[in-house]
């Protein structure tokens, strides 16, 4: 009787079931075409979304083993096996590594997809990509604490040192990615400078993180005498102690708030820079009349930015503009979003407002560069 039962119910889920199947492929065939046809590429776009964020995790995990530096000093294609062995890792993390590369066009593999290799052409830019998506494991462990940002009954901010490892990466893309930038991307865009560095000038760099560019300088123009700022004091040692250890003498540190420059430097600065440190700041407007204050009447502001074009609606689907706008959720907005009133600018803030601001501060726009490693990064040549 109970079997029975169970054989009658189960027959019934199946005639069900068939019954729900048959009607959905009919309610499928007969939808009109051309909107089913762009939904089905939508899901197409979204599924690729989900891969390559996927992908580039993976590679961050790639570079973190070690494997991408075996696969870019590697002089013929490697087996997973082979790679392993190099690396002393277990073989079928290494392949399933390999394989996500492989399929996300990263690398390259062998008919039999058994070996893979990465063409000559495609190293330099497979470093450098490399080292960006080392930020995305660093989105996973801000996302918890963005999420409560977000919501009305929090406080809105989250400030970088919360995430140590975002210097380093910051770092690494000054010296590896952005290592020629002094020449291709500041003095370029200020051709008089290197004679006044060379002859002596006074130099300032507020938000100098771990102080890459700012020793860079010192190092190279030791007539010049220079100032290192940055409000956060753990890259600020770190850019002490690269100082020390290359013996540059004509430099010195400071915790300076850029919103609040202390009075001793009015009218104390020959040449300011600041690279992606306005749109991170509470009071951006503030910072820029400060640094106005602290310059001499005549001097010259480098303000290297973001500077997007066109709104959203004008970088639908460009690769550098989705880059910004995640890194300014997880990255920016959460930095600069410490007081009600914060301005919260972010790096998508746009060029438009850029100028709009440094001209509200008093300044004047001379020049306009845009980066030789980043179509939305603009060098802002200001003179006071």
């Amino acid at each position: 009787m109970y079997l029975g039962q169970i054989l009658h119910t189960t027959r019934a889920l199946k005639f069900h079931l068939l019954k729900f199947v048959l009607l959905s492929r009919i309610f499928l065939f007969n939808t009109t075409t051309p909107l089913f046809e762009k939904m089905s590429d939508y899901s197409k776009k979204m599924m690729n979304h989900v891969g390559v964020s996927g992908v580039m995790i993976c590679l961050s995990l790639a570079r973190d083993l070690g494997v991408v530096d075996v696969l870019i000093e590697a002089k013929q294609p490697l087996t997973s096996q082979q790679v392993a062995e190099k690396l002393n890792l277990r073989e079928r993390y290494v392949r399933e590594i390999l394989g996500s590369l492989a399929v996300g066009e990263v690398i390259n593999v062998n008919d039999m997809s058994t070996k893979f290799h990465v063409p000559e052409d495609h190293k330099q830019t497979l470093v450098i990509m490399s080292i960006f998506s080392r930020l995305l494991p660093q989105l996973g462990m801000r996302y918890n604490n963005v999420k409560a940002c977000a919501q009305q009954q929090n406080p809105g901010g989250m400030v970088y040192s919360e995430s140590p490892e975002m210097f380093d990466i910051l770092k690494e893309v000054l010296v590896t990615v952005k290592k020629d930038m002094v020449d291709t991307d500041i003095l370029s865009a200020i051709p008089e400078m290197a004679q006044r560095l060379e002859s002596g000038i006074k130099v300032a760099e507020f938000g100098c993180a771990t102080g890459v560019l700012v020793n860079k300088l010192a190092s190279r123009f030791k007539n010049s005498t220079f100032l290192g700022s940055d409000v956060a004091s753990q890259p600020l040692e770190e850019a002490t102690a690269d100082a020390n250890s290359r013996g540059i003498q004509n430099i010195t540190f400071s915790t300076d708030n850029i919103d609040t420059i202390s009075e001793k430097y009015n009218e104390s600065f020959d040449w300011i820079l600041t690279r992606d440190v306005i749109h991170d700041l509470t009071y951006p407007q503030q910072a820029l009349n400060q640094i106005y204050r602290c310059l001499k009447p005549g001097g010259i502001y480098s303000m290297i930015d973001v500077g997007i074009e066109g709104g959203i609606a004008g970088n639908i689907a460009n690769g550098t503009s989705m880059f910004y706008y995640w890194a300014s959720t997880f990255m920016c907005i959460p930095e600069s979003f410490r007081q009600p009133d914060s301005a919260a600018l972010g790096a998508t803030w746009g060029a438009p407002l850029a100028r709009e601001m440094v001209a509200k501060a008093g300044f004047t726009i001379i020049n306009e560069s845009t980066s030789h490693t980043d179509e939305k990064e603009i060098h802002f040549v200001c003179q006071k």
